[in-house]
């Protein structure tokens, strides 16, 4: 499936990640790896259903809102930066 992100909502990535210290910066570019994998195989079971047509997913360190397009594709319209730990268990 086609992962798209929107322009905007690349912007806002590249800021969270020029804030990031080193170490986190890692993890970043680690988690949006494993988003887009994830989204292009199976975007159905990720995250919560939103408004109608969105779903938004905790992906530490980051979460984004995203939408399933009719006939196959996900845009990604939103990102942010996810504060404190992992969850565990």
């Amino acid at each position: 499936m086609n992962v798209e992100w929107e322009e905007d909502t690349l912007d806002r990535l590249a800021d969270i990640y020029t804030a990031a210290d080193p170490a986190d910066r890692d993890a970043i570019a680690v988690g949006v790896e494993q988003i887009n994998a994830q989204l292009a195989t199976d975007p159905w079971n990720l995250g919560e259903s939103r408004e109608p047509g969105r779903r938004v997913w905790f992906a530490h360190p980051l979460v984004i809102v995203f939408s399933l397009l009719p006939g196959g594709g996900v845009v990604v319209y939103h990102v942010a930066r996810l504060k404190g730990r992992p969850p565990t268990g």
